[in-house]
């Protein structure tokens, strides 16, 4: 699952224009709000001369992405290679794809924000990858969609106005909008996620994300909301309230038996706090979705995949935690006082 502003490369004009223009936000700018005489198609395309597919001016998706998005990049506040919201020098809330500035032991005496290699992500540069839990529970071990090969508009729509009738979309996020491409494969999304009117890319300046809820928009919480839109490809990883999944069976052969997840049948404060008795995380609870840096011990290190195999194992399984080893569970389970079942 880490986009503002492309700039043009070798556009001399363009550049001139950049180095005095100020970092723009999703869904304006190059990705959406484009009027009848729009100047944004030429910030990423060229109709005769590109040197990307789908016309870029940069030769992948990623590349074009991290010229505006990168560590060395003015285009873009949002540096998602170091994790950075470089207006405020704070935490991005999704984590980095190479760096990553965040606590990773949040809430232990002396813990403080620091700047890590990414130890594990969202692959985003193409390659071979698994979707883990992908499909539906299945009694035949199946651990996921094997094969597929992302970038950053696997996930997100550069043209903004991603969700259903063109409207805009949290981190222009692809939507229920049938011009999106899928998000692999056959594999549509249908999640709306409703954008915010003041975006906040960024945590609190300690670096911790706990209770970092994001947004409410016209009554949905963006982070409860969330675990709708990753579902879509964690099918089997999403074991929803109410019931008891930790103690039942789903019948699968890999993913039997999952800690709940929140109430996606809602997406008010009650998804995760139904009754305010109990808590029901969403994904983004105990995840970051570009990626983390995050260390693991040796149990937490030598835990196998869901297809059996222990490689990569180590500091790479840290499997986009935002805590060393496994602090999520002591974080929720022993620190906030939510009883082990």
């Amino acid at each position: 699952m880490k986009r503002t502003l492309f700039p043009i490369i070798g556009a001399i004009a363009f550049a001139l224009v950049l180095m005095t223009a100020s970092p723009v936000l999703a869904d304006n700018g190059p990705h959406g709000g484009y009027t009848a005489a729009t100047d944004a198609c030429a910030s990423c395309h060229r109709a005769h001369t590109a040197v990307g597919p789908a016309l870029l001016v940069q030769s992948t998706s990623y590349a074009l992405c991290i010229s505006c998005h990168g560590s060395s990049a003015t285009g873009a506040n949002t540096n998602v290679e170091d994790g950075l919201d470089k207006s405020v020098n704070r935490s991005l809330r999704a984590g980095g794809f190479v760096n990553v500035t965040m606590n990773p032991a949040e809430g232990e005496s002396g813990s403080t924000v620091q700047v890590l290699p990414v130890t594990s992500s969202h692959m985003v540069t193409g390659g071979s990858n698994t979707v883990w839990g992908y499909g539906a529970i299945n009694a035949v071990p199946d651990a996921g969609a094997a094969g597929i090969s992302l970038t950053c508009t696997n996930c997100h729509n550069p043209h903004g106005r991603a969700g259903a009738g063109n409207t805009a979309t949290y981190r222009i996020l692809k939507g229920s909008n049938a011009g999106n491409e899928p998000l692999f494969g056959s594999q549509d999304s249908t999640v709306d996620l409703p954008d915010e009117a003041a975006k906040t890319y960024y945590t609190g300046a300690n670096g911790d994300y706990f209770g970092d809820h994001g947004s409410s928009v016209g009554g949905t919480m963006i982070n409860a909301a969330m675990t709708s839109w990753c579902a879509q490809c964690h099918t089997r990883y999403h074991a929803p309230y109410p019931g008891a999944p930790g103690s039942t069976d789903s019948g699968d052969a890999i993913f039997a038996f999952r800690h709940v997840t929140n109430d996606t049948s809602t997406t008010n404060c009650m998804s995760c706090h139904p009754g305010f008795v109990g808590y029901y995380p969403g994904c983004v609870s105990c995840h970051m979705a570009h990626g983390t840096g995050v260390r693991m011990g040796s149990n937490s290190g030598s835990i196998p995949w869901p297809d059996g195999n222990n490689a990569p194992g180590g500091n790479n399984r840290s499997s986009l935690l935002r805590i060393d080893n496994r602090g999520v569970c002591w974080q929720c389970h022993v620190d906030r006082g939510i009883a082990f079942p």
